[in-house]
């Protein structure tokens, strides 16, 4: 993409809102009281801005004692108001187009009056509150509110299920006010019936806790699910297949009444459904470290699972929440998972270095079967005079993996296991003592981790048997970390003010044991000294912080002044070395939102902070980290100092169903510790870390517009994504410098141009680029292109054709088509679907993705699903 063109489209796109907020500056607000005619109020009249074709431009209620608030930007001289209440004879008042309060006057109606509907607009704006009307956003052929919440302008949903809004990951996931799923919300979204929700509320800058409400800033957007009425609900479905022979089965109640809900779920299938997701939190959760050992796999495919995904999964879950009448939740969340997955394709791994270009070109099959287990209690009170919550949970986790290779005709075999357990429990309690908030925050988790690589033939001769080949490697590690977060804080309010001192003190506990062996001529040798590790890493943290938030009708300021003492402790038992650092750290930070007008905000944020690194950078034995990977660093601590700063603006129209959002951030780190990765003639690399300064950059740039034109039903989304990363580093003895580039462009529309026909079109365009020293290589890339196409000759009948086009960019140029169509026919009051479905008509084999990482482009040609037909039944419940 030229620099000019991008420097335009952002101008103009920039000039359109400015021009919007323009005519938002300039709204009229008119306020006042609807009355009968002796003077008493009418509460719940329906009050609305209408024009000469009866169109709704805003929309409101009176409350209790008859006031309502209408807010327009419209260009006329005068404004329409009407209002009606059952019992009453319906009011039009004319009024200047200006801002006023006024008072509405309604006669009783002494005739039987018809029946009266109101159709609300597709979008409502309260306050921070944003109503979505469902039905204005679903289509016929729409089974699940997920399918309806991706239409929705200024929403987003990622591949992986995770919902955006304005471009950021929304905090939580309610139905009906209640958090039942702690995140998981996959598991409700892609099952709840999307006739038995009546709206989808966005709620903007979502302080969850009461008692902070107006004390502590949250930028975080919240969704809640605002069903139809309370109900017992969800949906199942069974189908079988061909070539080979498939299933796929999905059995998912829900309950939800005022105190009560549940949704249980049986799911099995081997028609490419990733069940995994539907355990995944999407939220902030406790995170798990990430594994030592791995198989060398393919690039995952960008695309839908059902395209690429070779598995057999299985999955029970239930989730349950109870509301008590002294307002506390009692929450149950448990889940069980067994999955096999098996890929096969062909990796082709360019790696730049000062010397040139290495190629790696492998053959891969893998096969991989995992177990997991989850389960979490919670207990939960959240009213405004105090807030306790406690997450008590454990996950435990299994995975066998087994690969076959193949380089230059020259097979490799992998074998990996992997056990993960972990423990948790998180304690949060705030209520007033006198006139301030007590804030007690504990968090404990314990991990446990042992695994193992298995590799045949040996690999890095030179290193490990004098250069002469060997029959095999192992690589055996064992991980186990207690990690606990304790702090204990005030909050006082002095006026618009609210002055938050904290302590607190941190405790990490990290234990790691690893050995390398090797086999030659049928005897087992145990490498020692620098092949092994036996490390106990301990970090210590206590601080003291000042916090402080303001808040008034346009500005929201929040500033923290954190002093953090950290203390380690690294002991090496292999060559008996101890080592001991303190460091006294201070970390501030500060986060501003103004709100211009009911429809634009602007947002900013900067901090500085350190970063100490994490246990693995202290590894100082030879590590396999996979068969073509070796690892060893010197030991030290790292110190990373981090300075970051954002920036963002967000505009959002109701009225016009306009919604706008463009952020930007830049990252600086600065190092105390270089990377220095040796390559060598067959690709396979030895990371390494030295003590020498230096500097990483980042520069991150997000761009989304949204909008909805409601008479033709047809949203309208643009996302657009730039990056640009740069390093220093040490490639095969030179220190260069290492940029990456990445680009992306994605455009969608959706429409019902009648009952008969709808139409879905999407476009993404994603570009790579690598520079190494004074090298760039030539821009790759990923373009895809999908259409899909919905008829409804009647009531029961369905016809769905998607059409999927994707253009690939690298070492060659591959174009890929794929065809899919599906029939359905809905019969009954319950809405009872039989369909036929084909998948990859066109039989396509091989679906080429690209990935690209500091200097390295990898191209995967993963092999995909067969040509599929596929019987199968679905009614709600």
């Amino acid at each position: 993409m030229k620099v000019g063109l991008a420097k335009q489209i952002i101008s103009a796109l920039i000039l359109l809102i400015q021009i919007g907020c323009f005519h938002a500056y300039a709204q009229t607000t008119i306020s006042g009281k609807v009355m009968d005619e002796r003077g008493r109020a009418i509460p719940n009249a329906n009050i609305a801005i209408v024009n000469k074709s009866n169109t709704i431009s805003a929309f409101t209620f009176s409350g209790d004692d008859g006031s309502f608030t209408l807010k327009a930007a419209l260009s006329v001289d005068s404004l329409t108001i009407k209002a009606t209440r059952l019992g009453f004879e319906a009011g039009l008042f004319a009024l200047p187009n200006r801002t006023q309060s006024t008072q509405l006057v309604l006669k009783e109606s002494a005739l039987k009056l018809q029946e009266l509907t109101v159709k609300a607009p597709p979008v409502i704006l309260r306050k921070d509150t944003i109503d979505y009307q469902v039905s204005a956003f679903q289509a016929e052929g729409d089974r699940t509110i997920a399918d309806v919440i991706k239409r929705m302008p200024g929403i987003e949903v990622k591949p992986n299920g995770q919902i955006l809004y304005q471009g950021n990951p929304i905090e939580k996931y309610y139905i009906n006010g209640l958090d039942l799923l702690e995140g998981r919300y996959n598991l409700a979204n892609e099952n709840l019936p999307a006739d038995a929700v009546r709206k989808v509320q966005v709620i903007e800058n979502d302080q969850p806790i009461k008692i902070l409400k107006s004390k502590v800033f949250s930028e975080k957007a919240s969704l809640n699910i605002q069903l139809k009425k309370i109900t017992t609900t969800g949906s199942a479905k069974a189908g079988v297949g061909l070539s080979p022979a498939l299933w796929d089965v999905n059995i998912t109640p829900m309950i939800f009444n005022k105190s009560f809900q549940l949704i249980a779920s049986v799911q099995s299938n081997n028609v490419g459904t990733d069940l995994s997701r539907q355990l995944d939190a999407l939220t902030k959760s406790s995170p798990i470290p990430a594994p030592v050992l791995s198989i060398q796999s393919l690039n995952t495919p960008n695309i839908s699972t059902d395209r690429w995904l070779d598995n057999r999964s299985h999955l029970a879950s239930l989730n349950l929440i109870k509301k008590t009448r002294s307002q506390t939740e009692l929450k149950l969340g448990l889940g069980i998972r067994d999955e096999t997955q098996e890929q096969a394709g062909r990796n082709y791994t360019r790696l730049l270095t000062p010397g040139g270009v290495v190629e790696i070109d492998e053959r891969i099959s893998n096969r991989f079967h995992s177990k997991a287990l989850h389960a979490n209690l919670v207990v939960e009170k959240n009213t405004e005079r105090i807030f306790l919550k406690n997450n008590a949970g454990a996950q435990f986790g299994q995975l066998d993996g087994s690969g076959r290779l193949s380089r230059n005709l020259l097979p490799t075999d992998q074998n990996l296991t992997t056990e993960q357990t972990q423990l948790q429990n998180n304690l949060t309690m705030i209520k007033n003592v006198g006139k301030q908030l007590l804030n007690i925050h504990s968090q404990m988790a314990y991990n446990r981790r042992p695994e193992a690589l298995l590799v045949r033939p040996g690999v890095f001769f030179e290193i490990f048997n004098a250069g002469k080949s060997f029959q095999s490697i192992s690589q055996n590690v064992f991980t186990a970390e207690f990690d606990t977060r304790n702090s204990v804080s005030f909050t006082r309010q002095f006026s618009k003010v609210s002055v938050t001192p904290a302590i607190g003190l941190n405790f990490q506990n990290h234990l790691f044991e690893s050995a390398i062996k090797t086999a030659a001529n049928d005897s087992t040798q145990t490498h020692s000294n620098a092949f092994q590790n036996d490390l106990k890493y301990a970090h210590l943290t206590s601080f003291a912080q000042l916090g402080s938030y303001y808040e008034s009708k346009k500005w929201q300021l929040e500033l923290n002044l954190p002093l953090r003492m950290h203390a380690f402790s690294l002991t090496n038992f292999i060559g008996d070395d101890r080592q001991k650092q303190s460091r006294l750290a201070f970390e501030p930070s500060v986060t501003t939102r103004y709100q211009a007008t009911d429809y634009i905000d602007f947002t900013s944020g900067a901090s500085y902070s350190y970063d100490f690194g994490n246990p693995p950078q202290l590894y100082s034995g030879f590590l396999l980290r996979s068969y073509r990977n070796l690892q060893k660093t010197n030991g030290a601590i790292p110190v990373n100092r981090i300075l970051m700063g954002r920036i963002g603006i967000n505009y959002k129209n109701p009225l016009s169903l306009v919604f706008f959002n463009l952020a930007g951030s830049v990252l600086r780190i600065n190092n105390n510790l270089q990377y220095r990765t040796g390559i060598d003639s067959t690709g396979a690399s030895q990371l390494t870390y030295v003590l020498n300064n230096n500097i990483q950059l980042s520069e991150n740039f997000h761009l989304g517009v949204g909008k909805y034109f409601g008479g033709i039903k047809t949203s309208f989304k643009l996302n657009s994504d730039f990056g640009f990363t740069r390093s220093e580093q040490i490639v095969t003895g030179r220190e260069v410098q290492v940029r990456n580039w990445n680009y992306r462009v994605g455009l969608s529309a959706s429409t019902l141009f009648t009952t008969y026909l709808g139409i879905e079109l999407a476009g993404t365009a994603n570009f790579f680029q690598n520079g190494l020293a004074e090298q760039r290589k030539k821009t790759s890339g990923i373009s895809q292109l999908q259409l899909g196409i919905d008829i409804y000759p009647d009531d029961a009948h369905a016809l769905r054709l998607d059409t999927e086009q994707y253009v690939t960019r690298g070492g060659v140029r591959q174009n890929q088509f794929y065809l899919n169509l599906r029939y359905r026919y809905t019969f009954g009051k319950r809405k009872i679907d039989l369909e036929i479905k084909g998948t990859n008509l066109t039989n396509a084999k091989n679906y080429l993705s690209i990935v690209n990482t500091a200097f390295t482009i990898a191209e995967s040609s993963f092999q995909v699903r067969p040509r599929q037909l596929t019987f199968g039944v679905r009614f709600p419940f």
